[in-house]
């Protein structure tokens, strides 16, 4: 049985981690709008219902 370790020795990529971190950075840019649009429409509901069951809470202590 052969070893299984694979050779990268050759092998060169056509982009840099820097590269990489600004395609990141600029695709977050384009989506992160819509994911916090989806954040708030998850989470709105529930802290509304969490102030008006504070509100009407609070004249009872």
């Amino acid at each position: 049985m052969g070893s299984n370790a694979v050779d990268f020795s050759g092998v060169t990529l056509p982009f840099s981690p820097a590269d990489l971190l600004s395609s990141t950075t600029g695709l977050l840019g384009v989506v992160g709008g819509f994911v916090l649009l989806g954040l708030a429409i998850i989470f709105v509901p529930k802290i509304i219902n969490v102030i008006r069951s504070a509100a009407a809470t609070r004249g009872k202590n």
